[in-house]
């Protein structure tokens, strides 16, 4: 028997099946936070944490700090502790602090520099924050089970091992989302010589932290297959180290601050308030810094303890070139320019000093006959070089939180962190440069050094990272405080020159209703002059 149905009976089943399907409801709070595609929250989210991994960061460095002060007792720890928490300190500040501090302004902000209406692959991005997280929490409790390079237990060092893998391939796949969008996400007329100092500068990076990081996560699946079944080929427990410690090393270390050099570019361009002519040579300085710092090409997998020496000392010298080449172009902008002296500025300009000083002091490590490798003074070198990048980390969300948040930040206040911040710094970096100049004493070994001037380094490291440990807590402060109830910001709070301050603040989920053609590298100053002259 056939059954039909007459149209009044399809018109109501069509209404029944209409009427039982719900329409979306986008998901808020925390969910949104949670499930987000939007790179301007999966930017904040890779910045805020970091902020939350450097306090950490900071305690574990004060620690080692005051273990330096009296070489004849353990104030804290065992000597054991020691070189874990010392191994902990330099994978911790690079890859969950200064590189995802960076790494997260320019995820927030390179989109909306370029017109694009968001990050490319977004749901590969939100992957990369939640990888990266997971994998930094299990970084600190393999070493909090006594894991990480020379811990011993097994199990522990095996999960500090695909830890880093997890860490690193997070930041592998944020390089390549950066990358595509600024390769292939511009606003139309957009020439790639046209786009902002952060955004080449995060195509740059991304496309060097592709190039070298694979080299990196490809030691470690080499030793954590090796580490889990048999541990014959390289050394177990304790020949880890020497493996993947040109990842924490100079000139590798440089590659992770590159973006310190687009940041401090276009906070300085916004400040001077007026075009910026010479950008061919700039561009080309945070280029060749990308090519300088790419240093796994010198690691020697037969034999780790021997590097390629020619390599080394040119790309440790020559690294102080690209950073002159910046120094005298935002010297040249701010004397042309009529500037504007914001906190984000002179945050700014402190991360640079610092970072030229630093590239000074670690050409000297290139000369092997110093006998400076492997001493306290390249931990105080990584320490400015780190420090720099932390310092700029926190200038461009003090440039940029308006556009995010839709608030202001306490300028003032700002400014008067500025200072302790870079001094935080310079404290813990310079004096264990000078204890590694005179005393050559291994980074690592802060008992038994026989020197009044490693004990006094160790006060003097101690009030630096107390320092910066307050002056992280109180730069957080501010922006949940600019957040929940800060003074309105306005679409163009600098009178910015570039597009990301053409659209209202907080930038809506997809940046951009409309956007003319972009005939020039500050398309925002050319809409304000079109206006004024219509």
């Amino acid at each position: 028997m056939t059954m039909t149905t007459s149209p009044t009976d399809a018109h109501a089943g069509d209404h029944a099946s209409a009427s039982s399907v719900r329409p979306y409801v986008a998901p808020t709070g925390a969910a949104a936070w949670i499930t987000t595609g939007d790179h301007k929250r999966i930017g904040r989210l890779f910045a805020g944490f970091a902020l939350l991994f450097g306090l950490a960061t900071a305690a574990v460095g004060a620690l080692l700090s005051l273990e330096r002060v009296d070489e004849s007792s353990k104030v804290v720890l065992q000597a054991d502790s020691i070189v874990q928490l010392f191994s902990l300190y330099r994978y911790a500040l690079i890859y969950l602090v200064s590189l995802p501090l960076l790494l997260g302004v320019a995820i927030a902000v390179v989109p909306l520099q370029v017109g694009a209406r968001g990050i490319s692959f977004p749901r590969a991005a939100a992957m990369s924050f939640w990888m990266w997280l997971v994998g930094g929490g299990l970084m600190i409790g393999a070493y909090a089970a006594n894991g990480g390079p020379g811990g011993g237990d097994t199990q522990a060092v095996s999960l500090f091992l695909v830890s880093l893998i997890m860490v690193l391939v997070a930041l592998v796949t944020v390089g390549v989302c950066l990358t595509t969008t600024v390769l292939t996400g511009r606003a139309a007329g957009m020439k790639l010589e046209q786009v902002p100092a952060l955004a080449w500068a995060a195509m740059v990076t991304g496309v060097g932290l592709v190039v070298s990081l694979p080299v990196v996560i490809g030691n470690l699946v080499m030793l954590t297959i090796d580490h889990r079944y048999g541990q014959t080929l390289f050394g177990g427990n304790a020949g880890v180290a020497k493996y993947i410690d040109v990842a924490v090393r100079q000139p590798q270390i440089y590659l992770y601050v590159v973006p310190v050099l687009g940041i401090v570019a276009d906070i300085v361009a916004t400040a001077s308030r007026v075009r910026q002519a010479v950008r061919g040579p700039l561009f080309a300085a945070i280029g060749l810094s990308v090519v300088l710092g790419i240093g796994v090409d010198m690691q020697a997998s037969v034999n780790p303890d021997v590097r390629n020496q020619f390599l080394f000392i040119f790309a440790s010298v020559a690294f102080v070139l690209p950073l002159v080449m910046v120094l005298g172009w935002v010297a040249l902008a701010l004397k042309n320019g009529k500037t504007r002296a914001t906190g984000a500025l002179v945050l700014a300009i402190f991360s640079l000093l610092l970072l030229v000083a630093a590239g000074l002091l670690g050409a000297l490590t290139g000369f092997e006959r110093l006998g400076l490798v492997g001493s306290t003074y390249e931990t105080g070198h990584l320490n400015l070089v780190i420090g720099a990048g932390i310092l700029a980390g926190l200038a461009g969300l003090a440039h940029w939180w308006p556009k995010l948040s839709g608030r202001l930040l306490a300028d003032a206040l700002v400014k008067l962190l500025a200072l302790p911040a870079a001094g935080a710094v310079v404290l813990i970096g310079v004096m264990e440069i000078v204890i590694g100049l005179a005393d050559k004493v291994p980074a690592d070994k802060v008992k038994d050094t026989g020197s009044s001037m490693a004990q006094a380094a160790g006060v003097v490291g101690f009030v630096g990272q107390v320092l910066l440990l307050v002056v992280l807590v109180a730069f957080a402060g501010l922006l949940v405080r600019a957040s929940r109830g800060g003074d309105a910001a306005g679409d163009d709070p600098w009178d910015g020159q570039t597009l990301e301050w053409a659209t209202p603040s907080p930038a809506p989920a997809d940046n951009f209703a409309s956007l003319p053609v972009v005939t020039s590298a500050e398309p925002l100053l050319d809409l304000k002059h079109a206006g004024k002259d219509a």
